[in-house]
């Protein structure tokens, strides 16, 4: 490989930002666990997976290109570096990502809604338009502070109900609970984004939740988005090793809450992969909780 070509490959790595994928994964990955018994393929799970994680690819192309076309992205820009702003990727390149992207998630979705249930139509719909819809069109939802909701409704609900649907198994109370809680700290990495730019957001006339509402009611979002799932998932009556991994798994959730506290502005990026992860960590928790410990 030429150092040219090894340069630009390099580049569309860090543009897609392979660190967000754990937030797509830990969703989907507790959704196919609370599949019941029975309706449960290797096939559709594996798509269900390869259909998250490239939207969730799709959204960080359509951001960077939405971003950088509508003038929201300066070189003051305190985040990691988007393509177009500063010059990697010309938007042309970008769209084209951008619809390779979507064309994998519009591919194997629409095998998962070939052969799962209906509703799966009007979900990937809403998820399409969920993409370009953040930070693209004349009224992007994020400049609205939506984007918080939205992320949690995506990476939630839609993820673990959908994947049941995917594998016409029943919905069940725990797996209505699993989506309603596994969505809120991937909510929280994007409370770190709008905390860390909220100045330039609000320049830019992008309304988000952290310029509406200020960097501290921002940062008890967070500890409430992170903290909260653990909050209502106790291990009681459950053995020990069940109270150790709920502990690890708060200690990591209040190393977080300690953090944003302390930092600000370009500090804060490092906490973007961080808590990523803890959404992956937290999935496997309530995997632990709903699943293992109830059987």
């Amino acid at each position: 490989m030429s150092a040219a070509v090894s340069h630009k490959v390099t580049l569309w790595v860090q543009t897609l930002r392979p660190r967000t994928l754990p937030a797509a994964v830990g969703p989907v990955l507790l959704g196919q666990a609370l599949v019941v018994p029975g309706h449960f393929s290797w096939l559709t799970a594996v798509l269900c997976l390869l259909c998250a994680n490239a939207l969730q690819l799709a959204v960080n192309l359509a951001n960077d290109l939405f971003d950088g076309l509508s003038g929201v992205d300066q070189p003051d820009r305190l985040g990691p570096t988007r393509a177009l702003q500063a010059g990697w990727l010309s938007a042309a390149e970008l769209r084209a990502g951008l619809a390779v992207t979507l064309g994998v998630a519009v591919v194997t979705g629409l095998w998962l809604v070939l052969f799962g249930h209906w509703l799966l139509w009007l979900l990937g719909g809403l998820a399409v338009l969920g993409v370009l819809g953040y930070s693209g069109g004349r009224r992007p939802y994020a400049n609205r502070g939506l984007g918080e909701a939205a992320v949690w409704f995506f990476f939630g609900p839609v993820a673990v109900l959908g994947s049941l649907l995917a594998q016409h198994s029943p919905i069940t109370l725990e797996a209505v609970a699993a989506g309603i809680l596994v969505g809120m700290p991937v909510a929280a990495i994007l409370v770190v984004n709008n905390l860390r730019d909220r100045h330039t957001d609000a320049r830019a006339g992008k309304l988000t939740l952290a310029v509406r509402w200020g960097k501290v009611s921002t940062r008890r979002l967070f500890a409430l988005l992170t903290l909260g799932p653990l909050a209502v998932t106790t291990p009681a009556s459950l053995p020990g090793w069940a109270w150790v991994t709920w502990g690890v798994t708060g200690l990591a959730a209040l190393g977080l809450v300690r953090e944003i506290r302390r930092r600000d502005g370009a500090a804060l990026n490092a906490l973007l992969g961080l808590t990523a992860f803890y959404s992956l960590a937290l999935a496997l928790w309530l995997w632990l909780r709903l699943v293992v410990a109830a059987g």
